[in-house]
């Protein structure tokens, strides 16, 4: 019953003001999708946060290690940029189970300079051991940095 009363509403909307209508509620879903999506992402990252100074940590070595500028990798390569970041990547073990990881800390920072964004990354030197926080309960997530 419900159905048949909903199709004899549409049924009395102009074709062209039911399609506004539903290109409005598009808009309108991927807004709260969008949100959603970022609000998820945000609140893992935070809940890696609190968690991570309590994980247990393993001897790992680093991979790789650099800071660079967005600009490397878009149209504007080449250009000045005032923000910098960090790219690493470390290798671990944990239960006979290799891993690589890449993430520094629960959240990325973005650096003003050069210096900045290479004083993070200067106690990982390549091929060195490392330590490596991970979540026990899904050891491919790791820090470097806790907290």
């Amino acid at each position: 019953m419900f159905y048949r009363a909903r199709i004899a509403i549409f049924a009395q909307i102009p074709r062209a003001k039911l399609d506004s209508m539903m290109f409005d509620d598009l808009g309108k879903y991927l807004i709260i999708a969008f949100v959603l999506f970022f609000g998820v992402m945000a609140w893992r990252a935070w809940q890696v946060k609190q968690a991570s100074p309590q994980w247990p940590s393993v001897q790992g070595e680093m991979v790789s290690a650099r800071a660079f500028t967005h600009t490397e990798n878009g149209p504007d390569r080449g250009a000045s940029s005032h923000e910098w970041y960090t790219e690493v990547r470390y290798r671990y073990t944990v239960s006979g189970t290799t891993y690589t990881g890449d993430r520094l800390r629960a959240f990325g920072r973005h650096h003003f300079d050069q210096q900045q964004a290479e004083a993070e990354i200067a106690p990982f030197p390549v091929g060195k051991p490392v330590t490596v926080y991970y979540d026990p309960a899904k050891p491919s997530a790791s820090v470097l940095i806790p907290g």
